[in-house]
C-alpha cells in the first residue's frame, strides 16, 4: 500500500538579528489543518530555529510522497538550495513551490518544482494532494490532470498546466480549520519575544485583502478584495493560542483598523469575554478617532505601527499613500492621547525624492511624539510599481534584514543615508529621555 504523507517546509532560518516579529509561520499552519480535515498524514518543518542539516535529516526520515515548500523574495536562496538537497535523498517525492514569488513568477519556479500553487492555494492544494495520494494510479492521475479542478495550479509538465488563482470567501474562511499550530517551538519563539518586549507575543489574521495601492507595495496572495473572518472564528483561535502559552497578539492584517465597525465589535468582544492578552497591531492614520482608540485601549491595544513613510506630502504622492502629513500628526494624536504607543515606519531615499525630502522625513519623524521609530530605504518588492521603475537590482542581496542598503542603482549615497539615520535615532533616544 502506497503511503500518504506531505511535508510542509518554511525555509527561514534565524539568523541571530533582534526581531521584534519572529512568530511560528502560519501559512503552512493552516496548510497542515487542511489537510489533516481530509485525512492526509502531514508533517511541519519550520527552519527556523534549525539547522540545514537538521531539516535534511528530517525530510529523509519522514520520506514524504509530496514535499510544499513556501518561498517568498527574502529566503527564495534557501528555498532552492533546500530543493536540490531534497530531491537527492528523495527523488520520487513531488515538489511543490507556493507564496508570494512563485505566484508572480510561476514559470520560473516550474522549471524547478513539479508543480506552482499561486495565490491563496487554501483549498487548491489539500484538494490536489488528497486526489493524487487516494488515486488508484498515481501516474495516471499526473498525466490526466484538469487543471481547472486545482484553482492556481502551474506545471510545465505533460504539456503543461495553467489555472487562475482564486481567492476564498468570507464563508469558505469562516469553514477554514484553525491554523494547526502543533509542533512548532513555542518555547524559543516566546522566550525571543519575551527578551525583546516583555510579552509572549504570536501573530493571527483577521482580515485579508487590501484595495489600497501604494507604489512600494506587492499583494500577490490575498490580493485587493478585503475579507472579513467571523469574530466566532476568531476567538476559537485566540482561546487556542492561549492554550500554547501566548499572553499578546500580532494582529498581521495589512488593514485591521480600516473597518471601524468591525475593529469596535472585536474590542467590546474582547473586553466582554475577558481574555487577558495584550495585543498590537498595524494601522493606517485616517481611519481612527477618539472614540475608536479608547475602545481599543479598554481592550489591551498596547501598541499601534504606522505605515507613515515620509514627512513631506509630495513623497506621499509619488509612493500613492493616500495620505498626507497632517493626517499623519492627527493619527498619531489621537492614539496618543488614548494612552496607546505609536512606532512610525519611514521610508527614505525613494526614487524621485531629494536630500531635502529626506531631512523632511527625518525631521518630521522626530516632532511626532512617537514611542518608536525606524528607517528603511526602498525594498522593490517584486510584483509593485516601484519593482517595475528602478533598475540594476541585485537578485544575491534579497536576504539583508536591517541594514540601510540599496538592492538597486540609486542616486542616493548609502554612508550619507546611514549616517543622517544613525544621527536621527540618537535625537530621538535624546528626545525620549527628556520627555520621561
Amino acid at each position: 500500500m502506497s503511503s500518504k504523507k506531505v511535508l510542509l517546509i518554511y525555509p527561514y532560518f534565524y539568523t541571530g538579528v533582534t526581531k521584534d516579529q519572529l512568530f511560528p509561520p502560519l501559512g503552512i499552519g493552516l496548510l497542515s489543518a487542511l489537510l489533516k480535515e481530509k485525512g492526509v498524514e502531514v508533517m511541519k518543518l519550520d527552519c527556523t530555529f534549525l539547522t540545514l542539516e537538521e531539516v535534511i535529516s528530517r525530510a529523509e526520515a519522514y520520506k514524504a510522497d509530496i514535499t510544499g515548500i513556501y518561498v517568498m523574495t527574502t529566503f527564495a536562496d534557501n528555498a532552492l538550495k533546500l530543493l536540490d538537497k531534497l530531491k537527492k535523498i528523495n527523488p520520487s517525492s513531488i515538489y511543490i513551490a507556493g507564496g508570494p514569488l512563485p505566484t508572480l513568477y510561476p514559470a520560473r519556479f516550474a522549471e524547478k518544482f513539479d508543480y506552482v500553487f499561486k495565490g491563496e492555494a487554501a483549498k487548491s492544494f489539500p484538494d490536489f494532494c488528497h486526489d493524487y495520494l487516494n488515486a488508484p494510479n498515481r501516474i495516471g492521475f499526473i498525466e490526466r490532470i484538469n487543471s481547472e479542478s486545482y484553482p492556481g495550479i502551474y506545471s510545465l509538465k505533460n504539456g503543461g498546466l495553467y489555472s487562475t488563482a482564486t481567492h476564498l470567501s468570507k464563508d469558505e474562511i469562516d469553514t477554514c480549520p484553525l491554523p494547526d499550530r502543533s509542533g512548532f517551538d513555542h518555547g524559543r519563539y516566546q522566550e525571543l519575544c519575551h527578551r525583546h518586549s516583555g510579552k509572549k507575543k504570536t501573530s493571527i489574521m483577521m482580515t485579508y485583502g487590501c484595495p489600497f495601492s501604494c507604489d512600494f507595495c506587492s499583494k500577490p496572495i490575498f490580493g485587493k478584495e478585503v475579507r472579513f473572518r467571523s469574530l466566532d472564528r476568531i476567538f476559537d483561535e485566540i482561546r487556542d493560542i492561549l492554550s500554547y502559552g501566548y499572553d499578546s497578539l500580532w494582529i498581521a492584517d495589512d488593514l485591521f483598523t480600516f473597518d471601524t465597525k468591525f475593529l469596535k465589535s472585536f474590542c467590546e468582544r474582547l473586553v466582554e469575554e475577558k481574555l487577558g492578552i495584550s495585543w498590537s497591531c498595524l494601522s493606517r492614520v485616517d481611519t481612527i478617532n477618539d472614540e475608536i482608540a479608547c475602545e481599543m485601549k479598554k481592550a489591551g491595544c498596547s501598541k499601534v505601527y504606522l505605515g507613515i513613510e515620509s514627512g513631506n506630502d509630495e513623497v506621499l504622492k509619488l509612493m500613492n499613500k493616500s495620505i498626507d502629513t497632517s493626517s499623519v500628526r492627527n493619527g498619531v494624536e489621537v492614539f496618543v492621547r488614548n494612552g496607546i504607543a505609536c512606532a512610525g515606519f519611514f521610508i527614505v531615499g525613494y526614487p524621485g525624492e531629494t536630500e531635502a525630502t529626506i531631512e523632511d522625513t527625518l525631521e518630521f519623524s522626530l516632532s511626532l511624539g512617537l514611542d518608536e521609530i525606524s528607517f528603511n530605504v526602498p525594498y522593490p518588492l517584486p510584483g509593485s510599481k516601484l519593482y517595475e521603475r528602478v533598475s540594476g537590482i541585485s537578485a544575491d542581496d534579497w536576504t539583508i534584514e536591517n541594514e540601510t542598503r540599496f538592492l538597486y542603482k540609486s542616486e542616493f549615497d548609502e554612508k550619507w543615508l546611514k549616517g543622517r539615520i544613525q544621527e536621527t535615532l540618537k535625537s530621538f533616544e535624546r528626545l525620549k529621555i527628556q520627555n520621561s
